[in-house]
């Protein structure tokens, strides 16, 4: 696992660099990657002498699990490029051609190829990956990359950007007359070294016009490896996994006491179930680390009795669970194809090649990790129906599987494993039923109370605020209600509804989300909490019915303007690359809050975070169940122990005399959000606690006191015919 290194931020940098004044070595490079944990670089050429001269620097990231990513562009001369561009060589083959220059041992020191096994040994461990970029113009001619921008980051989530004339070749550091100016993501330079680290991200996912970025060609990454054979941080040969998959296993901070007793329960369950079932298990109890342990088990099974390989194909909804994903699988020796929408262009061509090595190596073991969007692509469907061999299909978050769509792709499998803490889908029971069937029964169960109670989450205390509708909203309420029942014909279910009950429905939960009081109410929180950090403040999907504003930008205004606070959008326009930006300025501390729609509710993992604020949910348990989730991970280093819930709660005014008629509307609102409040409060250190007066009363006015908080099977309402929707903007 990835170990702590030094901060960056207690380091005194310089703000430029030149060779004339420093030794850009001694003075930069080697300081900065000594205490890194990941390290991102473009640069206009790249050689094998290159790579050697930075060695040094690497060993230490090396040695504590930290990442290199490099785009570089390859060395064509005017005559290779001229060649492409006239069709009389293949561009990919030209590509590859121009990179073998660089991997000549004549042409270097004993010590410089020795270093080169150090990177080649970061190459074979999943911790470098390079790719290639070229410029290309709008007709497809070829022309060359030469743009040079790094960016260093800690396991604080502090880092620094240069950017400037050296390439990464011995000349271009030590040679020549070279400089650079530095930004750190603290201080005046924050500015500048988020827009770099903003532009590294567009490079390295292709996301640039007029520059092509393409994968680092396996062909040359086997001969790197061969003629500078791969070794370990200190030095000693690497021993790689060998060609049956033998590298695949529990690791070692695993075994024995390291798995919990619920994870192993878990496992075995899974396994005395012919390898059939679903794990409900609350947010943050390892649902990964425990599928993970399970495939191990399971490929150590068919490596031993069948002739066949095995492929693990992960199913994940998002493409922020694919990171997370891969950085979890590569600890088990697992090195997994990525296939979605943001992954390099190449990867139908890698899952090929995967399928033919586990095709024609007997005992061998390949995973591809996928979001769902892609798996059910036409394209990757395709791909899937070329592979007869034995399957392991896990799929996190298997709730979202449940559309016919998506079940419609499910393939016939001898493993299947779902995962999730609330598997149940709401408000479809035909989904939920297909799903158990197809993943089989929930094998093991952890709730939240549970997880609490093995120490596996923080305890955490709830607050509801409650939040009045204006009359306007009030009259828009009752007015809705009344429509979607004279438009829901009979309806059984959310899917049989006509679309006109349906964006009724939605309306009304935007109204509800976007109640004007809740902006009111959460000034008067947040004004005591100025200071405080490490904050997720969840909001109303769409805009108010009524005033077409958007909640988002009414709170963003509210604490980053009128408060003075820092904080940041988190949504679905919130492009990949910066998402992790956001993510790693939240667990710095540059950010005291991110004001999230929807985003943040699956999968994220940002443990440093102490505090959400729900000023809207769905009636959807998962989604509040989910971002409840979020604030309880463990953060052990940081000295985390506990975490604050508050939630937002409409409730109209009690029953007026002669109000009959809008009694009935006024008790469903009354119920709903209720429910969700109970849910909420009997998992929190306080929910012993008699509820504030005011929810008392609206219980007893309604006559609602026989809630319980058994929010999978109501009573107080058809939830049939009255169901809130999710939604996306």
């Amino acid at each position: 696992m990835t170990s702590s290194g030094g901060s960056l931020r207690a380091m005194r940098w310089d703000v430029g660099y030149a060779s004339d004044t420093h030794d850009m070595i001694a003075d930069f490079y080697e300081p900065a990657l000594s205490r890194a944990i990941r390290y991102d670089r473009a640069v206009g050429y790249f050689s094998s002498s290159a790579l050697a001269l930075i060695a040094g620097g690497i060993r230490t990231l090396y040695a504590r699990g930290g990442k290199i990513r490099l785009v570089a562009s390859p060395c064509l001369s005017p005559q290779d490029v001229s060649a492409i561009n006239r069709g009389e060589v293949q561009r990919n083959a030209g590509i590859e051609s121009a990179l073998e220059q660089m991997l000549d041992p004549a042409q270097l020191r004993a010590d410089e190829a020795f270093r080169l096994g150090l990177l080649s040994g970061m190459i074979a461990t999943g911790l470098l990956e390079i790719r290639i970029a070229v410029k290309e113009s709008t007709d497809g001619r070829l022309g060359l990359f030469h743009e040079k921008v790094g960016v260093i980051e800690d396991c604080h989530g502090d880092f620094v950007t240069f950017i400037g004339s050296p390439n990464e070749t011995w000349s271009g550091w030590v040679g020549n007359a070279e400089s650079f100016a530095l930004h750190t993501s603290w201080g005046a330079g924050a500015e500048h070294a988020r827009w770099e680290r903003q532009h590294f991200e567009s490079t390295w996912f292709n996301r640039r016009a007029g520059v092509l970025v393409l994968d680092f060609p396996d062909a040359t990454k086997r001969r790197l490896m061969e003629r500078f054979p791969p070794r370990e941080a200190d030095g000693r040969p690497l021993k790689l996994p060998d060609p049956s998959g033998g590298g695949v296993m529990i690791p070692s901070w695993l075994a024995g006491e390291g798995l919990r007793a619920y994870q192993r329960d878990a496992v075995n369950s899974w396994l005395e179930g012919r390898g059939r079932g679903i794990f409900a298990m609350a947010t943050g109890t390892g649902k990964t680390i425990t599928a993970l342990t399970a495939a191990a088990q399971v490929y150590s099974a068919v490596r031993r009795d069948s002739p066949t390989g095995l492929l693990v194909l992960v199913i994940v909804p998002s493409r922020d669970l694919v990171r997370q994903w891969e950085q979890n699988a590569a600890e088990f020796g697992f090195l997994p194809v990525l296939c979605h929408g943001d992954a390099s262009g190449m990867w139908p061509d890698r899952v090929r090649r995967l399928f033919g090595y586990l095709d024609g190596v007997n005992g061998s073991v390949g995973m591809i990790i996928t979001t769902a969007d892609t798996y059910t692509s036409g394209r990757f469907q395709a791909l899937l129906a070329t592979h007869g061999g034995t399957t392991m299909l896990v799929a996190d978050e298997v709730h979202s599987l449940g559309t016919q769509r998506r079940l419609a792709a499910l393939p016939e499998v001898a493993y299947r494993l779902g995962l999730s803490a609330t598997p149940r889908r709401h408000g479809d029971e035909r989904g939920t039923e297909e799903l158990l069937r197809y993943f089989g029964k929930v094998v093991t169960h952890i709730d939240i109370r549970e997880a609490i109670e093995l120490g596996a989450l923080v305890p955490y205390s709830y607050e509801p605020i409650i939040v009045g509708l204006t009359e306007a909203e009030h009259r828009k309420y009752q007015d809705l209600t009344s429509e979607i029942g004279q438009r829901l014909g009979g309806a059984a279910d959310f899917d049989s509804m006509p679309e006109s009950a349906k964006f009724l429905l939605l309306e009304r939960s935007r109204l509800v989300g976007h109640a004007t009081g809740k902006l009111s109410a959460l000034r008067t929180l947040m004004s005591d909490r100025r200071d405080i950090g490490y904050q997720l403040i969840y909001v109303a999907e769409g805009a108010h019915p009524l005033s077409g504003v958007r909640q988002l930008d009414d709170v963003v205004r509210l604490l980053g303007s009128e408060l003075e606070m820092r904080v940041a959008t988190y949504t679905s326009e919130t492009a990949p690359e910066d998402r992790q930006v956001l993510q790693s300025e939240l667990r710095a501390g540059g950010l005291q809050a991110l004001v999230a729609m929807r985003c943040l509710d699956e999968g994220i993992d940002i443990p440093e975070v102490r505090t959400g604020v729900i000023l809207a949910s769905t009636q959807n348990p998962r989604q509040f169940v989910q971002r409840r989730g979020r604030i309880l991970r463990r953060d052990d280093a940081g000295g985390k122990v506990s975490a604050q819930l508050f939630d937002m709660i409409v409730l109209p005014e009690r029953p007026r005399a002669g109000a009959a008629a809008t009694f009935q509307t006024d008790r469903r609102l009354v119920a709903r959000e209720l429910s969700r409040a109970l849910e909420l409060a009997s998992g929190s250190m306080n929910g012993d606690v008699t509820p504030p007066s005011s929810i008392v009363d609206a219980l007893e006015a309604y006559d609602l006191l026989h809630l319980t908080d058994d929010y999978g099977d109501p009573t107080y309402w058809d939830s049939s015919k009255d169901n809130d929707v999710t939604y996306s903007t």
